[in-house]
């Protein structure tokens, strides 16, 4: 069959052939349209409408996703054979799937609008090429072509706030209410303290800033966070990267699980379960990437088209691209 294809040792689908999915969702609708997906990235899938009928499907599989309603069983697949990669999604609030990610090697929580919904197409895709490439999407992955960007480097704490400023500028030729401009202004600055005061580390390795995250800071060149930004007019994209590489998965979870448990912003507290909080709340999706010793990248999604009323409470992603098998 391959030899009517003379580029397929050259072509992704090539590999169509060698690596397989199970999906688990009760709604064959959804389960057919993100089998298309997986189709396309290169990842044929098997459908199962519950897990008691996977069987032995799962030996020699490669990727298991499904709701997380079905949590429990995707996370005992991926404890019992830890080369397995999962995916979960859910149209439920994203605390309600924390203790999977707590608990077990899955690292994507997938939201989609309801239970009638697939995931979204785009982050799907995304992923799902990430898990079999191993190749990070560029910012420009994000968005529709036809997008609009920028990059700045962060230098100091003045400029950390025309760069917001700038940043709120651009968001308003959008035509977006003054509340999307407000929240994701809170989201930008979260996420620039913590690459600027909690990232930088001295010789000795401890943390140089963080002591007072009110002081004024004029950063040393190699300290430096690097914002990019981008919008196709659908969707709002902010990344935010610093080159130290500090943040581990542990933190992540462990500060949202802290910060979404009661269901209430608790300012009281501080720490980091608050500020993965706010950037929880003021974002559609969160992917952390880290390079240990080398960078933290986060990159901020927000879908234009949501309602904003519904923001807080509604489903939301969460990726961790960290080593497994970190403390």
């Amino acid at each position: 069959m391959l030899a009517a294809f003379p580029c397929a040792t050259a072509h992704s689908w090539y590999r169509f052939f060698r690596v397989n999915a199970v999906i688990v969702e009760r709604d064959k609708l959804v389960a057919r349209k993100v089998a298309r997906v997986l189709a396309a990235v290169g990842w044929p899938a098997t459908i199962f409408d519950e897990p008691a009928r996977v069987g032995d499907a799962l030996v020699g599989a490669d990727l298991l996703c499904g709701d997380a309603f079905d949590g429990d069983f995707i996370a005992e697949a991926v404890r019992r054979n830890p080369a397995l990669r999962a995916m979960l999604w859910t149209a439920e609030p994203l605390k309600r799937s924390l203790r999977y990610l707590a608990e077990a090697p899955i690292d994507h929580v997938l939201a989609r609008k309801d239970f009638e919904s697939p995931p979204r197409a785009w982050e799907l895709a995304m992923t799902a090429k990430r898990l079999r490439d191993g190749v990070a999407a560029p910012l420009t992955g994000y968005v529709d072509f036809g997008h609009s960007s920028l990059e700045l480097d962060v230098t100091s704490t003045q400029d950390r706030d025309l760069v917001l400023a700038t940043l709120g500028a651009l968001i308003a030729t959008l035509g977006v209410p003054k509340r999307v401009i407000e929240t994701f202004a809170e989201l930008g600055h979260e996420l620039l303290m913590n690459a600027m005061y909690d990232a930088p580390i001295d010789d000795a390795g401890q943390p140089k800033y963080a002591a007072d995250r009110k002081a004024a800071l004029a950063l040393e060149l190699a300290e430096r966070p690097r914002v990019r930004f981008a919008s196709d007019g659908s969707r709002l994209v902010l990344q935010v990267r610093d080159p130290f590489g500090r943040l581990e998965r542990r933190h992540v979870v462990d500060g949202l699980v802290r910060g979404l448990g009661s269901g209430d912003l608790d300012r009281a507290g501080g720490g980091a379960g608050l500020g993965l909080t706010v950037c929880h709340h003021a974002s559609s999706s969160l992917v952390f990437d880290v390079a240990h010793g080398r960078s933290t990248e986060v990159t901020a999604t927000y879908e234009l088209d949501q309602n904003l009323r519904d923001l807080r409470t509604q489903a939301k992603s969460l990726h961790l691209w960290c080593n497994r098998g970190e403390s």
